[in-house]
């Protein structure tokens, strides 16, 4: 069967709504020969009589009430999608569809939509949590205008802009046995449980520097979901958490978590902002990547030192 017509609809609606052709045929700007004829075209496409006749008066058939139920709410559908186009093409009206790390929605994000809700308040906004990779391939399908996540290879119709660096550390409970000391050696932590953030492919290549010579002492780690299970299960004393210490600020100002570098080179990281390149930019989207800056420098995470040059080539081959 053939989709209706949005005109067969409109013109049976206001029929079955007004009662009369000659009514019906002024509403929609239309001669009454017109609407009889529209009619008469829907109800020979639905193989159905939609309206009993008796001399001038016109009334529904059930089959004609069941269509009104429905042609009313596709026509209301109808006229908010119109309403909803024209205010999207006003100006300060649109979409801002985000992609965003765990980390990232979970600690920064709050502050960065804070502010663009303040300056775009009649934006609909979106944001979807992935890990990098999956935020780049939703990003090269059009599916998110910016994605938030670590700087790893990528396509060519991809650009990055850096917003930061920081590093994988170690979080222990005050109460540890090793938390007193200033620096630790592989050695020192080999016979340890760990606790770090499961599916992060971004991380695995830090963790596996650390514990390359020692391939048995993650044997016994706990993948979490959530950093902040990790943070809680550290305080508990369940083990030592892996993660950057920008991610427990109140943990450290309260002294619940001490935090300590991993014993190896290759554990900083960089933060960057993906875009398409050659995309069209909204006055959104043209603010958004200098809001990020703000909330990055207000929390003191901006780069006042680059991350080391033999870490910069590492994450270039990868």
């Amino acid at each position: 069967m053939e989709i209706l017509e949005t005109r067969h609809l409109l013109a049976f609606n206001e029929l079955a709504k007004l009662g009369s052709f000659t009514k019906a045929a002024e509403k929609l700007g239309l001669t009454q020969s017109a609407v009889s004829h529209t009619i008469k075209n829907l109800e020979k496409q639905l193989e159905v009589d939609l309206f009993q006749r008796v001399g001038k008066n016109i009334s529904l058939t059930l089959e004609g009430e069941l269509l009104l139920t429905f042609s009313d709410q596709i026509i209301k559908q109808i006229l908010n999608a119109q309403d909803g186009i024209q205010n999207a093409k006003k100006p300060g009206y649109g979409r801002l569809r985000i992609g965003a790390t765990v980390c990232i929605s979970q600690y920064l994000l709050p502050s960065i939509l804070c502010e663009v809700r303040k300056l775009f308040p009649n934006y609909q906004i979106k944001v979807i949590t992935e890990d990098t990779k999956k935020l780049l391939s939703l990003l090269e399908k059009g599916k998110l205008d910016y994605a938030i996540g670590l700087k790893i290879p990528t396509s060519s119709c991809l650009k990055s802009i850096n917003l930061f660096h920081d590093q994988i550390e170690m979080a222990f409970s005050p109460m540890h046995q090793i938390s007193d000391k200033k620096s630790l050696a592989v050695e020192d932590i080999a016979n340890e449980e760990f606790i770090y953030y499961k599916n992060s492919y971004e991380n695995f290549h830090i963790i596996d520097d650390v514990f390359c010579n020692y391939p048995s002492t993650l044997k016994s780690s706990i993948q979490v979901g959530s950093m902040a299970a990790i943070k809680e299960m550290v305080k508990f004393g369940m083990g030592i958490g892996l993660l950057p210490r920008w991610t427990a600020p109140d943990e450290i100002s309260s002294g619940s978590l001490v935090f300590r570098e991993l014993p190896a080179e290759k554990t900083e990281r960089i933060w960057c902002i993906y875009e398409l390149k050659n995309d069209t930019l909204s006055a959104a989207k043209q603010t958004f990547v200098d809001i990020c800056r703000s909330v990055i420098k207000n929390r003191k995470l901006e780069n006042k030192n680059p991350p080391n040059r033999k870490f910069l080539d590492t994450v270039s081959k990868n």
